[in-house]
């Protein structure tokens, strides 16, 4: 701590896990270039030790992973980030932890909780001139402007008031970062339990009682979370048969599952890592779906992303998936890259054009690039009983498996790079301001597909997942699943959840437990956060038409409230993935951007 007295600019930052973490850093980063030794107090406020946050803290169970490859987590920016802050070199998360990583390249949470607190302890450690840092485990409950009505143009100030009692504060500017926010849930008939939405909740879990049936909403990586407590947690164990595949011998202590989705299907695993060898580097950034590019055609009068930007996506995802299987499986193709990358270019406009080449040049139709069959895999299938689904799944998942793991994974692994770069740029043009309310809900739901097929778990709980399908721990309902409350068809009756689909129209499973596995859709109306209940009841905040979040303005996440005022002395950081090193992360260029305007009066 600085101890220097004087009068000073204060910062806040509500929330501290890695994106107010790396705020905080961007800020020292950029303290001797700006500020001169004046003097500034740094204010943090997480009631989670500062770093890891809730989502990451260290006491979580080891059974929880990442599921990013460790030696693709960074939070230091490197010299590849165009800001204009100093870069600040560092360690990735397998670099730090130096030690065997799980499915040959996965950390548990914790650890990662672990490398995130050494991070703000090591970037705190030694101050710049100037500054006093004060970190307060605490939640801050109200944000109340100081004389009248205050002045949400910057020139103000604001009264930090914290749940624990300590005094509050009053501040020049405050950053939020408090990750995804709760919800209430909503509430259940008398003798029915429900868990979640949210994070995988271990105390709520183990209150399932063994072979207790369970309807699960939802197949991501929250269900991935909660199948690994309810299974390997209660003693279950996986063995590897003579033929390599996994075999589940259970514990007698696991519930029955019955697990479905809006699309069915569960996340596609992570490619192996690393790149099968021969695999071509990633390019640094995308050919066709560029910040300029999108830039551009936004720019056209009455512009929707579905309409303008979209397309470039998808010609940006099949020119990766085409890339990779030209330079790994050559024998699969009839032409030359060269030649089929220069038509490629002159048809981006045509997806008729790009679909007849690819006919042309890639022979086996299933080597072609199509975003529909990858989306939405049982998309219309129907079957005659559960059986004939349950049979499907299991296919279905061997059959990703395998092309996720095994040695012509590089289309799969290319695929997933460029997800990650033409997300960025999404994230860029969303942040910065340039995509309206209508454009943003466009953009959020159009590349929730992106979320499913590059944000799965390691390949290992993919095979894992497979065997608890075939020892019957885990039944699938199929696409579309409806979850209703119903009089129960038992002996003993009373309410139950009743989940059911589309796919096998008679069936249904019946439960009194519900496991909502999956994150709660923001909601203003519903969030726990009391400082966040206490700004959008007084109008401070407006949801912006786009699920639920805070309406913002421009690349300084300013947020505008229910009059349309813009509040330029607070700025709304949204969780964000964890950045990869050496690429430009558009993460450390967005916080370098807002550390500087922190730090000014611009």
């Amino acid at each position: 701590m600085n101890d220097q007295a004087g009068a000073a600019r204060t910062l806040c930052l509500i929330g501290c896990g890695p994106r107010g973490a790396s705020i905080v850093e961007r800020i020292l980063a950029n303290v001797p270039a700006l500020y001169g030794g004046r003097p500034l107090d740094l204010h943090i406020v997480d009631p989670c030790p500062p770093g890891a946050g809730r989502t990451w803290r260290t006491d979580q169970p080891a059974l929880l992973w990442m599921n990013s490859a460790a030696e693709q987590v960074t939070m230091y920016p490197d010299e590849s980030v165009d800001c204009a802050g100093p870069p600040r070199p560092g360690p990735t998360t397998a670099a730090w932890l130096g030690s065997p990583l799980h499915d040959g390249a996965y950390a548990a949470r914790r650890d990662q909780g672990r490398y995130l607190r050494h991070f703000f302890e090591t970037v705190t450690r030694e101050l710049p001139p100037g500054v006093r840092l004060f970190v307060h485990r605490a939640r801050v409950v109200d944000l109340r402007r100081t004389g009248g009505a205050g002045a949400p143009d910057g020139r103000g100030r604001q009264q930090v008031v914290l749940d624990s009692g300590e005094p509050s504060f009053l501040a020049d500017r405050v950053v939020f970062a408090q990750g995804h926010t709760p919800v209430v849930a909503e509430p259940v008939p008398a003798g029915l339990t429900r868990i979640g939405p949210g994070p995988a909740d271990p105390d709520a879990l183990e209150r399932i009682p063994p072979g207790a049936p369970v309807v699960v909403r939802g197949l991501g990586l929250v269900f991935t979370d909660c199948l690994t407590l309810l299974t390997e947690g209660r003693g279950g164990r996986f063995v590897r048969t003579p033929g390599g595949t996994l075999r589940y011998l259970p514990s007698g202590r696991e519930p029955r599952l019955y697990a479905g989705s809006r699309r069915g299907v569960p996340l596609p695993p992570k490619p192996a890592y690393p790149a099968p060898a021969g695999a071509p580097a990633p390019p640094a950034a995308p050919r066709f779906a560029t910040v300029e590019g999108c830039r551009a055609r936004l720019s056209a009068p009455g512009a929707s992303f579905g309409r303008e930007v979209w397309p470039l996506v998808v010609a940006e995802l099949g020119w990766w998936h085409y890339r990779a299987l030209f330079a790994g499986q050559p024998a699969r193709t009839r032409t030359t890259w060269q030649d089929f990358d220069a038509q490629y270019a002159l048809l981006l406009t045509d997806p008729d054009g790009l679909a007849k080449l690819a006919r042309s040049a890639v022979p086996d139709p299933a080597d072609r690039f199509d975003l529909d069959r990858l989306a939405a895999p049982l998309d219309g299938a129907r079957f005659d009983d559960t059986e004939a689904l349950q049979r499907r799944l299991r296919g279905h998942l061997a059959e990703v498996l395998g092309r996720r793991t095994g040695p012509a994974r590089g289309v799969e692994t290319a695929l997933v790079d460029g997800l990650q770069r033409v997300g960025a740029v999404i994230e860029e043009l969303w942040r910065s301001g340039e995509l309206d309310a209508g454009q943003v809900a466009e953009a959020l739901e159009r590349f929730a597909l992106g979320t499913y097929l590059s944000s799965g778990p390691p390949p290992l709980r993919a095979a894992q997942l497979l065997a608890l399908a075939e020892a019957g721990i885990v039944t699938f309902v199929g696409p579309g699943m409806r979850v209703e409350t119903a009089e129960g068809d038992g002996a003993s009756g009373g309410a139950v959840f009743r989940a059911s689909g589309p796919a096998v129209p008679d069936a249904g499973y019946e439960a009194a437990v519900l496991l909502d596995a999956r994150l709660a859709a923001p909601a203003s109306d519903r969030v726990t956060d009391p400082l966040l209940r206490a700004l959008f009841a007084r109008g401070e905040l407006s949801e912006d038409g786009a699920g639920g979040m805070p309406r913002l303005s421009g690349a300084g996440l300013h947020p505008v409230d229910a009059s349309g005022t813009v509040h330029r002395d607070r700025i709304v950081a949204g969780p964000a993935q964890f950045p990869r090193p050496g690429t430009n992360a558009v993460y450390f260029r967005q916080n370098d951007a807002l550390a500087r305007l922190l730090l000014t009066d611009g």
